[in-house]
Parts: C-alpha cells; sequence; structure tokens
C-alpha cells in the first residue's frame, strides 16, 4: 500500500517510465508550427501580469475537450476531462499518457519563457486539487540553468508569493532530466525558475491515483523512499 505521508515529504519522485524523448519533441514542434500557445490567466492581479509574459501552454486533455480551457485559476481540478483535437496531431503524446494511466486526466504541454519564474503557489492548498491527483511533469525541453523548487507548506505565509529562492530558509530546488517522468509534489508551495536564455517546454500531468496503472506505477517507484 501507498504510504500517504512519504508522499506528502518527498519533493520530487523520479517515475520508471520508458520516455522517447525524440518523438516528444517531434510532436511539439508540429504543434508549435499549426497552434499558438496562449499565456495563462491566473486570478489575481500581480501573478496575472507576471504569467502574461512568462507562463504559456496548450491542453491536450482539459475540462470541455478545448484546447486553451484549463489554462486559468480554475482549470484542471474536477473529474472529467476530454480529449482535444490534438489527439489527431500528436500519437505518441496520448499513447505515453494512456501507459501512465492518464486517461481521462487533465494534461497539458506548458511552457516557462526565458529568465523567468512563476509565483510561490499550492495546487492543494488553494487550487482544490484532490491529494488523489498527483502531479506529473516529463520535461521535453529543459535548459541547463532550470529548477524546481518546493517550500514546505509550514514555511508559507501569503506575503512570500514572489520571493526569491534565497530567502527561504527550509527550500529543496532539483535540476531535472529531460525525457523522465517525475512526480512534482504540488502539496506543498512550489515554484520554477528559468535562469537561462531558453524556454523551458514540459509535459504536465494530473494523474489519479484510483487509476490502478498509475496507482501500481506509484507504489513500484515509492519503495526506494521508504
Amino acid at each position: 500500500m501507498i504510504n500517504p505521508d512519504i508522499l506528502r515529504k518527498k519533493s520530487i519522485i523520479e517515475l520508471d517510465v520508458e520516455v522517447n524523448l525524440e518523438k516528444l519533441l517531434q510532436e511539439y514542434n508540429a504543434i508549435e508550427k499549426k497552434y499558438s500557445l496562449e499565456y495563462y490567466k491566473a486570478k489575481q492581479w500581480g501573478v496575472r501580469k507576471k504569467y502574461a509574459r512568462s507562463w504559456s501552454g496548450i491542453c491536450l486533455i482539459s475540462t470541455d475537450g478545448g484546447l486553451y480551457t484549463d489554462l486559468n485559476g480554475d482549470g484542471g481540478t474536477g473529474d472529467v476531462a476530454y480529449d482535444t483535437e490534438l489527439k489527431d496531431q500528436c500519437p505518441y503524446f496520448y499513447q505515453l499518457i494512456q501507459e501512465l494511466g492518464g486517461k481521462n486526466c487533465h494534461t497539458r504541454i506548458m511552457k516557462l519563457s526565458p529568465k523567468e519564474s512563476l509565483v510561490w503557489h499550492s495546487h492543494v492548498q488553494e487550487f482544490d486539487q484532490d491529494e488523489r491527483r498527483l502531479t506529473v511533469q516529463i520535461p521535453i525541453i529543459l535548459p541547463k540553468h532550470c529548477e524546481y523548487c518546493i517550500v514546505d507548506k509550514d514555511e508559507w505565509k501569503w506575503y512570500k508569493r514572489f520571493y526569491p529562492r534565497s530567502w527561504f530558509k527550509n527550500i529543496e530546488c532539483k535540476r531535472l532530466e529531460a525525457g523522465k517522468a517525475y512526480i512534482f509534489n504540488t502539496y506543498h508551495y512550489h515554484n520554477v525558475f528559468n535562469d537561462s536564455n531558453e524556454y523551458r517546454v514540459t509535459l504536465m500531468m494530473y494523474l489519479d491515483l484510483r487509476n490502478p496503472k498509475f496507482y501500481n506505477l506509484v507504489e513500484k517507484n515509492l519503495k526506494g523512499y521508504e
């Protein structure tokens, strides 16, 4: 059985999943040629202004099957989601999602601009993400100077929304690897910092532990952390 305390404690857990990065890159480039990636529309004015220059994406599986439906502060938290028209354009993306047990789970491609970051936020504490839904990321284009950071929820205060990494005492930052799958713990407050001159592109999925395929994958990969 999966120990929920371990899931909460660990910031990033690598999953033993075979990913064809070359196919992901090919299909992503094809998407970029045909479609635009729209900027994320956060609710808070200050955050919205920042995300209008830093954070953009397109949906593979969304609340209503729309390409940009979930690119806002309310998207991606419900139990119902549908394939978008990208299913006809990028079969490998959907094959990979299926292999991970992500059918009907909100999934999108997200791009972070050069020299930018997100703001500190928690999907569970702020956006009502069910704790049985885990955020899984597969970096597609990952610059060398890009860090994924997590701060324990007990150190979080509302006024720290725009704090730089150096202002936190209990912080964990990691550099991931393109073409590998990770559970990124979005229960705690987290951020991504792209200090490079390139875009960072990732496949982001909200996978459900109630799906036996995904549950078994997580259970198998948690053994090394117990």
